[in-house]
């Protein structure tokens, strides 16, 4: 029995240290302990200044927050039928303590917290849609205007080829041009050359039949003048 209780308390303090050390304390500086002080006294005057409720109130509160109707209409009927009775006096009754109330109030801010909370949550999920839509539209709009640069780039080349085949065109066509004015020149030359040609043949063939003809009516003179 001693060899059991020894091992025992040798087993519980080996716990205990294991315990000790596996366990890290924090240490609370003046300032802590002074900000704790300082808590409890506002929660206590919180507490005392918080105004003293009835149980019938307390019941009253508590059965409406709980939605409870039927309770509360069943309570409501009996408690008024009591006091009209007199078998209960109101201002007699109990006060609950402040305790109770101060627990009923921090359940209703503790409602009101999750209630918002929900709230924020659904704002903050709307909020994402609403992101993801946005950042959707903007990816949308992104690629929209490189395909945009992307045409305008290729347009730009387009326009620049042309007008580097409009220069090329314009070289030929002025080519094309001195070499058409250089054929139309040598071709009015050319004109000018046949005519004066054909204006000296003609010449000299109106003097060669000037003679021809001269000369037949001299033969002509010349056998009138015989025959005579």
């Amino acid at each position: 029995m001693s060899a059991g209780n020894t091992k025992q308390e040798k087993d519980e303090s080996v716990l205990g240290e294991s315990d000790d050390r596996n366990f890290h304390f924090e240490e609370m500086s003046l300032a802590d302990d002074r900000k704790l002080t300082e808590e409890e006294e506002h929660l206590e005057a919180t507490v005392k200044n918080y105004p003293n409720r009835g149980v019938d109130d307390f019941l009253r509160n508590f059965l409406s927050q709980m939605s409870m109707t039927e309770t509360l209409d069943c309570f409501q009927t009996e408690w008024t039928e009591m006091a009209q009775r007199g078998l209960v006096n109101p201002e007699h009754v109990d006060v609950v303590p402040d305790v109770h109330v101060e627990n009923q109030r921090l359940d209703s801010e503790l409602k009101n917290a999750q209630r918002e909370g929900e709230e924020y949550r659904l704002a903050a999920s709307a909020g994402a849609e609403t992101l993801a839509r946005v950042q959707k539209e903007r990816d949308f709009q992104r690629m929209q205007h490189k395909r945009v640069v992307q045409e305008k780039n290729r347009v730009i080349e387009d326009i620049r080829k042309l007008k580097s085949q409009c220069d090329h065109y314009e070289l030929a066509l002025k080519r094309s041009n001195e070499k058409y004015q250089a054929a139309l020149k040598q071709t009015m030359l050319v004109t000018l050359e046949r005519d004066k040609a054909l204006v000296q043949a003609k010449s000299q063939a109106n003097l060669h039949l000037q003679i021809v003809q001269g000369v037949r009516l001299g033969e002509v003179s010349e056998g009138k003048c015989l025959l005579k």
